[in-house]
């Protein structure tokens, strides 16, 4: 059975997907800018036509402590991609957590225009969709950057909200990275483990197995519940 479509999930907030088709019919108008948010290496190997590639790991300037760097800073990435105020940006990767950092990252800095594609480049991929391996440059943008702070949470507040019974750290990494059995980051002697109380949901727990798309809001809800994770709290995510 193919998913339901985006419209009919019962997201509060269903503006912020698009589906492929969507994409496919606007893939080159000029005022539509598709970030593929995965590894260089993975996007020179196969990416959507025109799209740009802005990693997800990496990709967001931070300052020394890792909050997030001033906004000229991420002024420059985003006019370097040909990305202005106006501008439709659609953020895509296999699907994993990478294309949900970069569009919070939009968000935060003031983008309201920004959208994930569903399913990402697997289903995408699926539907016999075009792929290219071409780089794509467009001209430089005029990106202005008006930072959100109601949706950011800095590591000052973090450590604040560690004892505040009223926030709740969402960890959505693999189980074994929250034990502290491994770590997919490379830094030498960064402690393993999560913040103490930190709740546990992985991000691949979100998508429909084949499909690869965002789950409907019930089911989320559901897992969501089984975590604690519900709206009488703060919710910050790592």
């Amino acid at each position: 059975m193919n998913p339901l479509p985006i419209a009919d999930r019962g997201y509060a907030n269903p503006e912020f997907l698009v589906d492929t088709k969507w994409l496919a019919q606007r893939i080159s108008h000029k005022n539509v800018r598709i970030i593929d948010a995965r590894a260089p290496k993975d996007y020179s190997e196969a990416h959507l036509p025109g799209a740009v590639n802005l990693s997800g790991f990496g990709g967001i300037p931070r300052d020394s402590s890792g909050d997030m760097a001033e906004p000229k800073k991420f002024e420059a990435v985003a006019r370097a991609l040909g990305i202005n105020n106006d501008t439709i940006v659609v953020v895509y990767d296999a699907p994993s957590q990478m294309m949900g950092i970069i569009a919070w990252s939009f968000l935060f800095y003031g983008h309201q225009r920004i959208h994930l594609l569903d399913g990402g480049l697997a289903k995408w991929i699926l539907e016999d969709n075009i792929i290219s391996q071409d780089s794509s440059e467009y001209p430089y943008g005029n990106f202005t950057a008006n930072p959100d702070n109601n949706v950011y949470c800095s590591l000052s507040e973090a450590k604040q909200a560690v004892s505040d019974s009223n926030s709740i750290f969402w960890d959505t990494r693999s189980l074994s990275e929250y034990n502290g059995a491994k770590s997919v980051i490379d830094v030498p002697l960064l402690r393993q483990g999560h913040i103490p109380r930190a709740v546990h949901l992985e991000w691949k727990e979100l998508f429909d197995e084949k499909y690869k798309t965002l789950k409907p809001a019930d089911e989320l809800k559901d897992l969501l519940e089984a975590c604690g994770i519900t709206p009488e709290y703060e919710i910050n995510t790592y």
